[in-house]
């Protein structure tokens, strides 16, 4: 009877042991809770932080309740491991049971390729029997190539697309590189006869102020917050400047006496020319007038008498003689010279 009780009791005690054995060394499953892993798009050469979590399924075990550590292997595809990193873990309260055990760790990670790029973890808690997977995630983000830095490239394309005899018109693409920054303007200069710059925000400038019938040659370059690119240059000449037409001189007959030289007798009107005669080749008719008269003259005064143009010089009283200047003039006119004749003209009693 003692026997069988004690072999009885043996019995339940060995299968005690065995069950405490299988339940230190069973493994968990991915199922054992859920993983997560949160990245974002990037550039190539700039740093990024992967955040991985895992939660247990088991909504009454707190951080206290675990077998053991979280930790976290992450990788970039299947072939490039990324480390391994010891979760945290927090106690996180799904509301109506004790607080759920959650597990937290972040990798940094500077991507060399652009691209399409998996981006995988494995949630790793050490157990009796090894260090099973307890859950995985994956996230495929976007990777952009790496942006240049610096000034930028020059402009493109550079043109003239007007010329007059005092301004140039010129226009550009933009920079095939902005060199990471935007592109905040352009600088024209130009130099020759005279040079100068200015500052545009398009693509685009006119110049002026040049000189008519020179060379200049025009230079651009485009900015942004690092500094100034190359200059791309071109070379133009100005328009000439009309050429005016020649000038000629007026010409006209000059004076033409009718019955004698020029003497005139005082107080008596005298012709002295034919109108046709007054007539320049301008096409003007010669304006008459009387200079450089003597003291001895009281008035010199001239009228028309039908085609012909009259004088008639009065002495002052007692005076036997004088004299003046008769003048024909014409102003200037297009494509024409002034014109001035004059001959001295003896008064006499």
């Amino acid at each position: 009877m003692r026997t069988t009780f004690t072999a009885r009791v043996a019995a339940i005690a060995g299968v005690g042991l065995i069950a405490a054995s299988v339940a230190l060394a069973a493994p968990a499953f991915a199922s054992s809770g859920k993983t997560t892993l949160s990245a974002g798009n990037g550039t190539v050469g700039v740093n990024q932080v992967l955040t991985a979590t895992y939660v247990s399924a088991n909504a009454t075990t707190s951080c206290d309740d675990e077998s053991g550590v979280v930790s976290f292997d992450f990788m970039v595809g299947k072939d490039t491991d990324l480390g391994t990193i010891g979760g945290t873990c927090t106690p996180v309260s799904n509301g109506s049971y004790a607080p759920v055990a959650t597990w937290t760790a972040t990798m940094n990670w500077t991507p060399t390729a652009s691209g399409n790029i998996s981006l995988n973890v494995n949630a790793l808690q050490q157990l009796m029997g090894g260090s099973p997977t307890v859950g995985s995630a994956s996230k495929r983000v976007s990777i952009a190539g790496a942006q240049p830095t610096g000034a930028p490239s020059k402009p493109q394309s550079l043109k003239v697309t007007g010329v007059s005899t005092n301004a140039v018109s010129l226009n550009w693409n933009a920079p095939s590189s902005s060199g990471g920054s935007a592109i905040s303007g352009y600088i024209v200069k130009w130099t020759g006869p005279t040079s100068g710059q200015l500052t545009v925000q398009a693509t685009n400038a006119n110049v002026g102020t040049l000189s008519a019938g020179s060379t200049y040659t025009f230079s651009v370059s485009a900015a942004n917050a690092q500094g100034w690119s190359d200059w791309v240059s071109v070379t133009q000449n100005t328009a000439n400047a009309p050429t005016p037409p020649p000038i000629q001189q007026q010409t006209l007959t000059g004076p033409m006496w009718t019955g004698g030289g020029p003497k005139v007798k005082s107080g008596q009107w005298k012709s002295f020319n034919n109108t046709s005669n007054l007539d320049t080749n301008a096409g003007r008719e010669a304006q008459l007038s009387a200079i450089n008269r003597s003291s001895t003259l009281k008035s010199v005064t001239f009228r028309y008498d039908g085609d012909n143009a009259q004088v008639r010089a009065v002495l002052k009283p007692g005076a036997t003689s004088g004299s003046f200047t008769l003048r024909e003039f014409s102003p200037a006119l297009p494509g024409f010279t002034a014109m001035s004749m004059t001959r001295v003209i003896k008064v006499v009693r």
